[in-house]
């Protein structure tokens, strides 16, 4: 086996996956009946999956998907284009909320806390119908008898862990009259800004048909959320890199692009062209070539 050949192998390793775990959208594969909203009584058919949340009291922020809402029950028939983000947002907020499988249920669950009063709820994704008329038959349906295998489940998005510090003037949110994204922190909420800052993991810059910039930054729980609704209803074109996804003809004539790399939300172009090095799977490989070297004689 030659040096060449090695080296070749290498050039194969350096091919980083990008923020999109594919570019296919998500097909519905179930034609279920689900509660939908406050009422016992309002039904939505043709849904993938049911939700069903309890709270004690009402919870109220922007960075929740699953935890915001009144004080009681509420109910979700939840469609194809639906089924990731609230599934992420349970798996990052819940405490033991499965990742791999679509149905599932926590009792103890944070709604992406930035104050000292931490919203906790229940939640239950299951998958049979008329299944999350109450919670405790929502967690009866997940068990294995009701439907076996339970369904795996995989994302299309990028499980994002990693922070970054986007730019900013002090406000992480901007509001400008043609953008399409929406203010995740009151104007005199320092604390919540705060927070933004130091727990964010994707970068926005968004430049409408004014020609004014809107900066945002985006937390763990909402972030597929966003990419996935510029991705499916609001623009038309994405390109993407290994750390960025560039959205044109969006509604509203705005240009949009995410990204995942220190200060990439600079401008368009640095965010359209932020990539991720391959300096440790190189140095690994390299590793690699001097061991067998030595073992092959090289």
């Amino acid at each position: 086996m030659s040096l060449r050949l090695f080296l070749s192998i290498g050039a194969c390793l350096q091919v980083i996956s990008g923020l999109l775990v594919t570019t296919r959208n998500r097909m519905s594969s179930r034609n279920i009946t689900c509660q939908n909203g406050s009422s016992s009584t309002s039904l939505l058919f043709n849904c993938d999956a049911c939700l069903v949340v309890t709270r004690n009291y009402e919870i109220r922020t922007a960075l929740s998907l699953t935890g915001a809402g009144p004080s009681g029950v509420t109910y979700m028939c939840l469609n194809a284009d639906q089924l990731e983000v609230y599934h992420e947002n349970l798996v990052r907020e819940c405490n033991s909320f499965p990742a791999g499988t679509l149905n599932g249920y926590a009792d103890f669950c944070v709604a992406s806390p930035y104050t000292q009063v931490r919203g906790s709820y229940r939640a239950c994704i299951c998958v049979t119908n008329a299944c999350n008329f109450n919670y405790s038959e929502c967690v009866q349906r997940t068990a294995p008898f009701w439907n076996q295998p339970s369904p795996s489940f995989t994302n299309t998005i990028v499980p994002l862990s990693d922070r970054v510090r986007c730019y900013r003037p002090y406000e992480d949110y901007r509001q400008q009259m043609y953008s399409n994204l929406i203010p995740l922190c009151e104007s005199h909420d320092i604390e919540c800004k705060n927070f933004l800052f130091d727990n964010g993991v994707l970068c926005t810059i968004s430049i409408d048909r004014a020609n004014q910039i809107t900066r945002q930054t985006l937390s763990p729980s909402i972030y597929s959320a966003h990419v996935i609704k510029f991705k499916l209803s609001l623009c038309k074109s994405f390109t993407w890199t290994s750390k960025s996804i560039y959205f044109s003809q969006c509604q509203q004539d705005e240009t949009i692009c995410f990204c995942a790399v220190d200060s990439c939300d600079k401008d368009l172009e640095t965010c359209r062209t932020s990539q991720a090095t391959s300096t440790f799977i190189l140095s690994s490989f390299i590793y690699i070539i001097f061991f067998l070297s030595k073992i092959l004689s090289i």
